[in-house]
C-alpha cells in the first residue's frame, strides 16, 4: 500500500512537472535511474559556485565512451581543495569522511576500472557519486570538470 502511495505521489509529481513545463521550461529535471534517490530536482541552472553536498547535473564529455554526452545527475562527496584518499578501492574526503567502495565487476559482469588517487583536488575539479551502491561515478571515471556541470539540481522528492 505504501509501494502504491509513493508511485501515485511520484505520478502527480511529475504530472505537475508537466503541466507547469511550458512556463518553466527547463526549471525541472526528473531522474528515473537507480543510481540518485531524489527523482524530481528543482534546477538551477548557471550556478555560481558548486560546492560539496550539491546535487549537479551534467553531460561529461571525454571521461568514458559510455557516459559522454549523456545526461546525469550526482552529488558532489568531495570538492576542489579538498584531499581525496583511495585505500583499498575505499575512497575517503579529507581522510575522515568515508565516501564509499568501488566495486570489481558492474551488473552485467563486465570489469570495471577502479579510479586510484591520493592527494588534493585540483581546482575546477569535483569528486561526485550516485547514492546507490551501483552507481557508475567517480569511483570509476575519475573527477568532473566543474565546466561541464550544467545545473545545480535541488531535490524535491
Amino acid at each position: 500500500m505504501r509501494k502504491l502511495k509513493n508511485f501515485l505521489k511520484a505520478l502527480s509529481l511529475i504530472f505537475l512537472v508537466l503541466l507547469v513545463g511550458a512556463e518553466a521550461s527547463g526549471r525541472f529535471a526528473v531522474n528515473l535511474s537507480p543510481s540518485v534517490r531524489p527523482r524530481l530536482f528543482f534546477l538551477v541552472r548557471h550556478p555560481a559556485a558548486i560546492k560539496k553536498d550539491d546535487y549537479v547535473i551534467f553531460k561529461p564529455k571525454n571521461i568514458d565512451p559510455y557516459i559522454n554526452g549523456k545526461t546525469l545527475v550526482k552529488k558532489v562527496t568531495c570538492d576542489e581543495g579538498n584531499t581525496l584518499t583511495e585505500k583499498g578501492k575505499e575512497f575517503f574526503c579529507n581522510g575522515t569522511i568515508y565516501l564509499g567502495k568501488a566495486k570489481d565487476f558492474s551488473l552485467k559482469g563486465e570489469k570495471l576500472q577502479n579510479f586510484v588517487y591520493n592527494g588534493v583536488i585540483p581546482k575546477g575539479f569535483c569528486f561526485v557519486e550516485g547514492s546507490n551502491i551501483n552507481s557508475y561515478d567517480s569511483r570509476y571515471w575519475g573527477f568532473l570538470r566543474k565546466s561541464d556541470i550544467e545545473a545545480r539540481a535541488y531535490p524535491i522528492f
